[in-house]
């Protein structure tokens, strides 16, 4: 069972409205998912949710079902609730002996305050290998898993650690560091989720002339390692100062430059959508 509720009036279900009520997703269904986050009224990043999506489905014998059809879905699910800011999750489920259900509605979420991004969060690791990382489908007993494992220690994010004890990625999030050559260090993208938030750093280092090497780093490394960061639909570019016994430099001179043109990108991609993006026409039903 997902342990995030839904919020609002309306879901969206296979292009019908219906009531939030006690509604809870069924997750355990073969499940492919988006987050996408909402913004002044605007979707951030929508088509890159959208590609990603239809790339998660390629493998999974469901068909996608298409921009423009879920751009629909997107603009009454705006239209049907009264929120300009937020979280929305699409999925799109596997049902024995019918076509997939398309569901997109509102769920709860947790932004990082502003003392986190001045100070840092604090990480665990949590030993885990997801199956198959290229894509973004649930696992519902690994997300129940590892939320009460974040709930318990009272922690921002777990960090996943491979058999050879090498970080891989937050259970939401990708991971950076920064060694001592102020070099940034990244898992390679073939070995984790290809996130949204991530892309665009790495298109600010390349245009920043920032190095960047994409390996995975071991527990032994982490003493050699200045800073740390997560990326993600929700933190953004986050600073970390400690993960499990390790301290970071939250305010890294490269940190903030990424976190300021992060900013920036986000900010031009929100501007953009005034003529290009059609879910954020809001009206009321």
């Amino acid at each position: 069972m997902s342990i995030l509720k839904v919020l609002g009036k309306k879901i969206i279900i296979n292009g019908e409205t219906a009531d939030v009520g006690d509604f809870h997703p069924d997750m355990s269904a073969e499940t492919y998912y988006e987050v996408v986050r909402l913004i002044g009224g605007k979707l951030l990043f929508l088509q890159d949710h959208l590609d990603r999506l239809s790339r998660s489905l390629s493998g999974s014998g469901m068909e996608y079902p298409g921009d423009q059809i879920l751009r629909q879905y997107l603009k009454l699910l705006l239209r049907y609730n009264d929120f300009s800011d937020g979280n929305i999750r699409i999925c799109v489920r596997a049902k024995a002996g019918e076509k997939p259900e398309i569901l997109c509605y509102f769920i709860s979420f947790s932004y990082p305050d502003p003392t986190m991004y001045a100070e840092g969060v604090r990480l665990l690791t949590y030993p885990h290998v997801r199956p198959n990382p290229g894509i973004k489908k649930w696992d519902d007993a690994f997300r129940m898993a590892v939320g009460r494992f974040i709930r318990e220690h009272n922690i921002y994010e777990a960090v996943l650690l491979n058999r050879k004890r090498q970080v891989t990625e937050g259970s939401r999030s990708n991971i950076f560091f920064i060694d001592l050559d102020n070099r940034l260090v990244t898992a390679p993208a073939t070995g984790v989720l290809p996130g949204i938030t991530r892309k665009y750093v790495l298109r600010i280092c390349e245009k920043e002339k920032i190095r960047v090497a994409e390996r995975l780093v071991s527990l032994d490394e982490l003493p050699g390692m200045t800073a740390c960061f997560l990326s993600g639909t929700s933190p953004k570019v986050l600073p970390v100062r400690q993960l499990d016994g390790f301290a970071f430099t939250a305010a890294h001179p490269l940190v903030t430059l990424l976190m300021e043109r992060f900013e920036g990108i986000l900010q031009e991609n929100l501007e953009q959508l005034d003529e290009v993006n059609p879910a954020r026409l809001k009206t009321n039903p």
